[in-house]
């Protein structure tokens, strides 16, 4: 229970008594269960999963490629959701010269075999498949 009221106060408008009326702020709390729910079963409709409870990350995929660049994008396919930090994909693979494995994937964002979201955050591209 203690749950549920946690993820109702993430609205705004139900941190604070605003409503004057018991029903207004009841509507509130069903608008917010509803919102909630909505979220929940687009990402399921969606494909993509829940989110970790716990904080526990998800398992990484087994890697089968034997270069370096088949395995990121083993990695970037398997969770096509998640931008990655190219500090943590070099962590995955054990590079230990992180600043040149950026610049590489820079350059395989250029030929458009992954995708730059931001700064240093990279994506699967599914015309390199």
């Amino acid at each position: 229970m203690e749950r549920s009221f946690a993820w109702l106060m993430r609205y705004r408008r139900l941190v604070r008594i605003y409503e004057r009326k018991p029903e207004h702020h009841e509507a509130f709390i069903w608008w917010a269960a509803v919102h909630q729910m909505t979220r929940r079963l687009a990402r399921e409709l969606a494909g993509q999963p829940p989110h970790a409870r716990w904080g526990d990350p998800l398992p990484l995929p087994e890697l089968t490629s034997s270069d370096r660049r088949g395995k990121v994008l083993e990695l970037l396919a398997a969770q096509p959701w998640r931008a990655w930090r190219g500090s943590e994909l070099a962590a995955i693979l054990g590079i230990d010269n992180v600043n040149s494995f950026r610049v590489q994937l820079s350059q395989w964002s250029h030929q458009g075999y992954i995708h730059k979201i931001g700064p240093a955050l990279y994506a699967y591209t599914s015309s390199s498949a």
